[in-house]
């Protein structure tokens, strides 16, 4: 597996959306999430269950990604797109309509952008070893 893909496998909570310009209320989005498997995607809670496959370039700047959907109701669309990545947050602004990819991380009005922050799940507490007890005379 590329080693830029590698950085973006497991879950992400979506913490912040802005489509169009607008930033609807976070109820909207509460809970919703992107699961990286693969070259495959998920994404729940937005109303709607969406799959497909992910595609990244570390090498363009700012680096690029293609969404193609298998199912859900984009199934057939492909959404062009830049990201960052920054630790555990992960930073995304998509082309909804199908064109080019933005050049910059903004919306506007009509632009058919969708602007997203993820932030990693964490994958648990480590395990703790158990240690014998010690036993005093």
């Amino acid at each position: 597996m590329d080693e830029e893909l590698e950085k973006l496998q497991g879950e992400w909570t979506i913490a912040h959306l802005e489509i169009d310009g607008l930033a609807p209320a976070p109820h909207v989005f509460a809970g919703a999430k992107m699961v990286i498997d693969g070259d495959r995607f998920e994404s729940l809670g937005m109303g709607a269950v969406y799959e497909g496959t992910i595609d990244v370039n570390p090498t363009t700047a700012p680096k690029s990604l293609r969404l193609k959907f298998t199912a859900g109701p984009e199934k057939g669309n492909t959404n062009s797109g830049i990201y960052e990545l920054e630790g555990d947050r992960w930073r995304i602004c998509l082309n909804m309509k199908g064109g080019a990819a933005p050049t910059e991380f903004a919306t506007s009005p009509d632009s058919g952008r969708a602007l997203e922050t993820l932030n990693r799940e964490p994958k648990g507490l480590p395990e703790r070893e158990e240690k014998a007890p010690v036993i005093q005379e």
